[in-house]
This record gives structure tokens, C-alpha cells and sequence, in this order.
């Protein structure tokens, strides 16, 4: 091999590489994406039952790695990996989004078992049906037909459409504009209740799109993101979660009963007895103890609270950060425990930010 063929192999070796390393770097920037619902929760398992291993907060820049039925797994800016319900995430590129939506195109379409003809039929859905595709095997396309249950359909009779999350008008007269800015023109004012897609999001604004394929943009405040394609959202993003409201409603049933020792209901209680008889009627099992409990799940500022979060006190008098009590956050700045206290011995809601616990909170956690 003469010097010119030596030269010419190193510089095809050069080229072939720049190529590859320039693939490479644009598809990690195909699958990324941004969260657009504020303490969205990070788990361990494409499961609302799997462990949270963080909270994570809209606008957050997020790597998409997997998919698995409607759940994304995914890497965060920091390092952190984990499972996030679709609709939570916003893939900036939609041709290489792992989950897609699509459209019914016949009048009546099938949904079976397996990818073939003679399987069993589970479904039938109408045209115009939006579907959630979450594999695709030959010709068929494996969709969401409920929580539970997926099928499969002919892809002859779905047309892809972007895998836009829904979000839902919260006030009214909301302004559309043309810019994320106040002082953007409004297209037009949409009423409470009015359902979108939302195609984009920057600096506090959704890129939304309407019915006549209307775009613009709405403040975050005004739209609450709906999963599932309605607005009975999970327990999946603890801005919009159904099981809050009961868990703090069964806590609250528990009201008047006796603090005693060592008990964990369901006549009396202690404060960890208490917290864990609550969580454990939901089926979040967490520790018995207060200690042990402010170990466990995601640690939480006393800013950003949520209704349901554990908050945690030092109630020794030693003032020395040991954690010796325990409650359940309901919002509005107050808590709900089974109180110790001379003057209470039962279970009692106090003021978190006022009196006695302003000055003994230690930390708070969220656990679900």
C-alpha cells in the first residue's frame, strides 16, 4: 500500500467519523423533551405504585431514553433517571417520539389480542376516536384502550397525528395571544373549560393550539394539562390528583380521636401511628416511626408544600433538628396529627406557619 492509499484511508476514516459522532449528537437532541405540569412525579417503575425518586418541575429539560405502554422513561438534567407519565412530557421532536398518537380513520375499527386477523377482538372504536399507540409490530399498532387493557389495530385504518398533550382552560375569558408575553396581541379569549393541544412551552407560557387550528399562547396558570385524554387525572403528577383529596378527607374522619402512645388506630393514636394508618389505608406503606418516616420519598422546602407531603418537627425542646413528631399536610399553610400536647391528646389540625410548629419545623418529605 503506497502513501496516497494510506493518506486517502485516513482521511475517509476521518470523514466516516465526523459523520457518526454528528449522528450521534443529533439524536440525543431528537429525543429530548420539557416537563409542562409542576411537580410531576419521577419513579422508580412505569407504575403509579413504584417509589418517587423526585419531584420534577415544569419547564424542566428532560432526556427521553424509553418508553413502555404510556409512560416515558427518562433522564433529568442532573443525573437523576426514572419513569414520567406521558402526557407530562412534551418531546420537542415528534418524529422520533417513542409514543404516538393517532386517528381512527374507519367507520368501525377492531381491537384484538394479538396482531392478526383471527385473534380475539377486545374493542371497537368509532371514527375520529384519538388513540394512544405504544408499539408497532409488521402492520398493526398496539393502543391504549383503558387504564388496564392495550389491543391492537390494523395501522391500514390509524393515521399518526403529533403526540400533543391535552390541557384544559382553568379561568375565564383567558386571552390567547401571539407572543408568551402580556404584551402580545389576543387572538381571541377562550372560555373556562375549553380543551387544547399543547405543542410547546417557554418561560411560563403554553404554545397551545385550538379548534380552526388556532395557535398561541396562554399563561401556565390557565391551563390545567389532562391525562388519559380527560380530566379525571391519577396519581401521577401531584398537581392534578385524585387521591389527595382522599386521603386528607380520611384523615380529617379520624378528628377528635385520642393521642395515646404507641398506638396506630384505628381508635387511637400516636402521631407516626397516625400518619401510617392514613397512608396505609391507601396502600403507600411507609414507616412506623417519625424518624424513619422523614427518611423515605422526596424531600420537600417548606415553600413549594403540597397537600398530602409529610411535614416533620422537633418538638423536644432541645431545638437540635431531631425529628420527634409528625403530620399531614392539608394546604393552606396547615397540618393535620394526632397531638400530644397537654392541651389537646388527640388527633387536632394546627397552623404550620403560626404559634407553637412555626418555630419547630424541621423538614417535610413527599412519599407518593
Amino acid at each position: 500500500m503506497n502513501i496516497f492509499d494510506k493518506f486517502r484511508i485516513l482521511i475517509f476514516s476521518i470523514f466516516f467519523s465526523c459523520i457518526i459522532l454528528s449522528l450521534s449528537a443529533y439524536g440525543e437532541e431528537l429525543t429530548s423533551g420539557i416537563v409542562i405540569a409542576d411537580n410531576v412525579n419521577l419513579r422508580e417503575n412505569c407504575t403509579t405504585n413504584a417509589n418517587v425518586v423526585d419531584s420534577l418541575s415544569i419547564g424542566e429539560n428532560i432526556q427521553i431514553v424509553d418508553s413502555k405502554d404510556e409512560w416515558y422513561h427518562i433522564k433529568t438534567e442532573t443525573g437523576k433517571s426514572g419513569w414520567v407519565y406521558n402526557d407530562l412530557v412534551l418531546s420537542l421532536h415528534q418524529n422520533l417520539d417513542p409514543i404516538k398518537k393517532g386517528i381512527i380513520t374507519a367507520n368501525i375499527l377492531n381491537i384484538r389480542k394479538e396482531p392478526n386477523i383471527n385473534s380475539k377482538i377486545l374493542s371497537k372504536l368509532k371514527k375520529d376516536t384519538e388513540v394512544t399507540i405504544v408499539d408497532i409490530k409488521n402492520n398493526w399498532y398496539k393502543i391504549v384502550i383503558n387504564k388496564t387493557t392495550n389491543g391492537w389495530a390494523n395501522s391500514k385504518y390509524i393515521k399518526i397525528i403529533p403526540n400533543y398533550s391535552l390541557g384544559q382552560v382553568v379561568g375565564n375569558n383567558v386571552n390567547l395571544r401571539t407572543i408568551p408575553s402580556t404584551s402580545g396581541s389576543i387572538i381571541t379569549k377562550l372560555n373556562k373549560g375549553t380543551t387544547l393541544k399543547i405543542t410547546g412551552y417557554k418561560q411560563n407560557w403554553y404554545k397551545v393550539t385550538i379548534s380552526g387550528n388556532k395557535e398561541g399562547w396562554i399563561y401556565k396558570n390557565y391551563i390545567k394539562v389532562l391525562l388519559n385524554n380527560n380530566s379525571n387525572n391519577t396519581a401521577i403528577s401531584r398537581s392534578s390528583n385524585r387521591i389527595t383529596s382522599k386521603i386528607i378527607a380520611f384523615a380529617k374522619s379520624n378528628l377528635g380521636k385520642p393521642y395515646i402512645y404507641g398506638s396506630s388506630g384505628p381508635s387511637s393514636f400516636d402521631c407516626s401511628g397516625f400518619t401510617s394508618y392514613i397512608f396505609k389505608h391507601f396502600n403507600i406503606k411507609i414507616p412506623r416511626t417519625s424518624k424513619e418516616q422523614a427518611k423515605i420519598g422526596v424531600k420537600v422546602s417548606k415553600a413549594n408544600l403540597q397537600p398530602g407531603d409529610l411535614v416533620f418537627f422537633d418538638t423536644s425542646g432541645r431545638n437540635n433538628g431531631i425529628i420527634t413528631h409528625v403530620g399531614i399536610y392539608i394546604g393552606s399553610g396547615k397540618f393535620i396529627h394526632a397531638s400530644s400536647g397537654k392541651r389537646a391528646k388527640k388527633v387536632v389540625i394546627s397552623d404550620l406557619n403560626e404559634g407553637f410548629y412555626k418555630k419547630k419545623f424541621v423538614t417535610a418529605r413527599r412519599v407518593y
